[in-house]
């Protein structure tokens, strides 16, 4: 509310706080006493008679439980597609948080929203929220054709009937700019549209889900960092978040926030003894912006810093670890274009392959307001990303008598990372045989090392003077 509207306050008050710049209630009440004071230029006394007066018009009222759990409709939990997903991250995505899903290039994070802006139309018999979704873009489009795949292959989608591409809504964001004004302003003003729409047409599903995909390109730039740089980042991630918040608490929405992942670098600790206040930020990056449950995956850590981690309510990292299992789901993720009999192309379909060699992901509970942190391995699939069992996980294929056993692993070392030797997700099934060159078997009896060199020794041909004369002679 505008100061100068405000009834409570003369004419010469408001032309006071008008030349110190203070023009809304917020800014009255927000900034420090005595930092109006100095730019009003007057005493701390009289702005705080003024501050009386705004609050004594205007009363502030706390909010009670009742006030926040109504309409009750409007919170819930969806379900995120897989019952051990549920049980890791508390039981389903919550309303009202701000769920941040971190990981590399292809660990998944796009597949799991996907999946998720479908489930969110579930009705509760289902899991669902009986919703649609906003699709947020900073770069490239919706694929739809991923969607639609998802919704046909997942045992749940596919029973219920329930979901499509007409509740899902998109709507670009290429700069900070552009994202601070859609979540101001019109992002409630559509959720606010499609809540009206709800009551008078059911059809019509109201706003559940937002996802911004990804938010970490937004800060992409060329230009070298500065104190200043990281000052504005701060500042926009806090409106950004401030109004995610404000979204999600108001109207009762998932809100799913994608982000990518850094390097991250052990610094040795100084020799020289300094004294310190407190932990210093690398050592306590490795606590909220790392997950640490197989070796290497602490390699990554999310990006945006400390001032991001503090606005989220959960952080799920999505990891690529190189390990490949042998599964079996029925339907594979592959496509493989099939002819029909007048020899046209159907397009890619799914393939049935009993069983085949996927690349096996992690997924980390980093922490969460809602749940223990946790870990579990996941593929990729037709269906968005399957978990593996417990006996899945912490079993490997088994061989038959005429099938080679695997060959021993090798130590790596301490300079060398496994990305050097095999990428970590090509995109591709690598070749499940090795080249082997395979010794004829040694007799029984065969001689040990040391018999095998007097044999050698005793066929040599050179006599004890040539030895000699090349030793007395090393020029020749």
């Amino acid at each position: 509310m505008s100061l100068a509207s405000h009834t409570a306050l003369s004419s010469s008050q408001k032309a006071l706080l008008k030349r110190g710049k203070i023009v809304t209630i917020s800014d009255l009440i927000l900034t420090p006493v005595q930092d109006i004071s100095r730019r009003c230029r007057v005493s701390p006394l009289e702005i705080n008679a003024i501050v009386d007066t705004v609050c004594r018009a205007h009363p502030i009222r706390a909010s009670t439980l009742d006030d926040l759990l109504s309409p009750p409709n409007l919170f819930g939990i969806c379900t995120s597609g897989d019952a051990c997903l549920d049980a890791v991250v508390g039981g389903g995505f919550r309303t009202g948080m701000i769920w941040e899903v971190v990981g590399e290039s292809a660990a998944g994070k796009t597949q799991l929203a996907l999946r998720m802006s479908l489930l969110v139309q579930l009705s509760n018999e289902f899991g669902g929220l009986a919703g649609s979704a906003c699709y947020l873009l900073t770069s490239g489009k919706l694929p739809t054709s991923r969607i639609m795949q998802i919704s046909q292959h997942h045992p749940l989608l596919a029973s219920s009937g329930q979901c499509s591409l007409d509740h899902i809504h998109t709507m670009s964001v290429p700069s900070i700019d552009f994202l601070v004004h859609a979540l101001s302003s019109l992002l409630p003003d559509f959720i606010k549209l499609k809540l009206e729409q709800n009551r008078s047409d059911s059809t019509i599903l109201p706003v559940r889900l937002v996802v911004i995909d990804a938010l970490g390109e937004l800060f992409h730039s060329s230009g070298k960092t500065s104190t200043q740089t990281l000052v504005q980042r701060a500042q926009n991630v806090t409106e950004i978040s401030a109004h995610l918040h404000s979204v999600a608490s108001k109207f009762g929405i998932v809100v799913i926030v994608l982000n990518e992942v850094v390097d991250a670098f052990d610094r040795e600790p100084d020799n020289e003894e300094t004294p310190t206040t407190g932990l210093s930020y690398a050592e306590q990056s490795k606590w909220f912006a790392r997950a640490h449950s197989l070796p290497g995956e602490n390699r990554k850590e999310a990006s945006l810093g400390l001032v991001w981690a503090n606005q989220v309510n959960a952080r799920i990292m999505m990891s690529r670890t190189g390990r490949r299992r042998y599964t079996n789901f029925g339907q594979s993720a592959t496509q493989k274009r099939q002819k029909t009999s007048n020899g046209h192309h159907t397009g890619n379909t799914p393939t049935e392959d009993p069983e085949r060699l996927e690349l096996v992901r992690r997924l980390s509970i980093v922490f969460s307001s809602v749940s223990d942190p946790g870990s579990l391995d996941y593929v990729v699939d037709s269906a968005g990303i399957t978990v593996l069992q417990e006996e899945e996980q912490g079993s490997s294929r088994k061989t038959t008598a005429n099938e080679p056993t695997a060959l021993p692993s090798v130590a790596l070392p301490p300079t060398m990372s496994s990305s050097q030797i095999a990428p970590l997700d090509a995109g591709v099934v690598e070749s499940e045989t090795a080249v082997r060159i395979d010794l004829p078997p040694e007799p029984n009896g065969a001689p040990d090392d040391e018999d095998e060199w007097e044999a050698f020794w005793e066929k040599d041909e050179i006599t004890e003077e040539m030895y000699l004369a090349a030793s007395s002679n090393p020029d020749k």
